[in-house]
């Protein structure tokens, strides 16, 4: 096939205006732009540009890049018109340009094939070919690409870690060539990471840690197995924080659970620091009227400068409401298989690999388990070395 031809053309747009509170903002809108010269989703890798009228021609102006995936799935570029959170108004009201690209997903079929499965998910190298895209068309596209401000929740929090912690990563280099994206830099600026679905290898434990307390609410309370296999995957979270070496960065002292638990108080102490930050910023009258809904009362406490979290159960419930998956969920235990195993499955879609090795050797202690720990232990040998670099808790020791 031809490629396609990736400069920017600065005149193909359309005018058009929404509204932002009482604003009304006019700006062009640069649409289904193909971002790599051989795409294998031609329908998805595309971006969208809105531009203020004011700032369309200034190279100066910070870009707000906006991707909409979520479950580890495909996703569509965000549009005007399809812009639910009303995101695009508020950024071009604050004098962004708005740019939003489409991305491969678990979930892309082409031709009978996974174009979105392999290594690693395609969904990042989607991502960060739309960045090249960009920083190759500068001085052509509205913006400057080197103030580039990423956001994304859920599976996108973590596409959006890896976008800001992998930027020009030679990892990623042969994927990129495969599509051919631009042959331009793929670091940013910032990324605003929301719910970020990360450390693969780690979340289920995180998560029991997290969850399994005698007050937290959950859905699966009357398991007994449920309660028992969760116990321990929290403490096998503590274990693994025990390797870490962690220290406070504040004082240097340890923080793990060898000797007592020095890892907590110092996460609720991030918690006070939201906190305060949070109820300092309310006006004095929606600060008085939020501290007297009952549910708040009972988790926070406000003694005129500092707001103090109660307990971890406390929050847990307040923020989340419940225990929500069920144990292992993750990686594909009983709910079989995950999004994420499908993300990092096979393009035909036969293959389905596990991340979490002490999650396959825990279950194997259980006779009804046996015979899968044991094959999710093998799968964990054999898949893990390919797809350990491209998790974004080992990318912090890679180029």
């Amino acid at each position: 096939m031809e490629p396609i031809d990736l400069h920017f053309n600065p005149l193909n747009y359309r005018t058009g205006s929404c509204k932002y509170n009482d604003q009304t903002i006019f700006y062009r809108a640069y649409e289904n732009i193909p971002y790599v010269a051989y795409p294998n989703a031609p329908h998805l890798q595309i971006m969208n540009i809105y531009a203020p009228e004011e700032f369309s021609n200034d190279p100066d102006a910070p870009i707000f890049f906006i991707q909409k995936t979520g479950g580890m799935g495909e996703a569509y570029p965000a549009s005007i018109e399809n812009d639910e959170r009303k995101a695009i108004p508020r950024a071009l009201a604050e004098g962004y340009i708005v740019v939003s690209p489409g991305a491969r997903g678990r979930d892309t079929i082409v031709q009978n094939i996974y174009v979105g499965r392999g290594d690693l998910p395609m969904t990042i190298i989607d991502l960060k070919a739309a960045v090249r895209y960009l920083r190759f068309n500068a001085g052509r596209i509205p913006g400057n690409p080197d103030k580039i401000v990423e956001e994304g929740a859920s599976s996108g929090g973590g596409f959006s870690a890896l976008l800001g912690v992998t930027g020009n990563s030679p990892l990623y280099q042969k994927y990129l060539n495969e599509i051919g994206a631009a042959d331009a830099r793929d670091d940013i600026f910032c990324c605003i990471v929301n719910a970020p679905i990360t450390d693969l290898k780690h979340i289920d434990l995180a998560y029991e840690w997290m969850f399994s307390t005698e007050n937290v609410d959950g859905l699966f309370r009357e398991d007994a197995l449920f309660t028992e296999i969760s116990q321990r995957l929290a403490k096998a979270y503590e274990e693994y924080v025990n390797e870490l070496g962690l220290k406070n960065p504040e004082t240097g002292e340890p923080m793990n659970f060898i000797n007592g638990d020095t890892y907590t108080p110092y996460l609720m102490e991030q918690l006070n620091k939201a906190a305060t930050k949070y109820i300092s910023s309310l006006p004095n009258e929606r600060r008085t009227a939020w501290f007297h809904e009952e549910h708040n009362k009972k988790v926070i406490s406000w003694n005129g400068e500092k707001a103090t979290v109660t307990n971890m159960p406390n929050y847990i419930n307040w923020n989340t409401g419940r225990w929500m998956r069920y144990v292992g969920s993750y990686d594909g235990f009983r709910a079989k298989p995950s999004r994420e195993n499908e993300a990092f499955g096979s393009v035909d879609g036969t293959k389905i690999g596990h991340f979490n090795e002490k999650m396959g050797k825990i279950i194997s202690e259980y006779p009804e388990y046996t015979e899968e720990g044991r094959i999710w232990v093998k799968k964990c040998a054999r898949k893990c070395p390919q797809r350990i670099p491209y998790q974004p808790n080992e990318l912090y020791r890679h180029p």
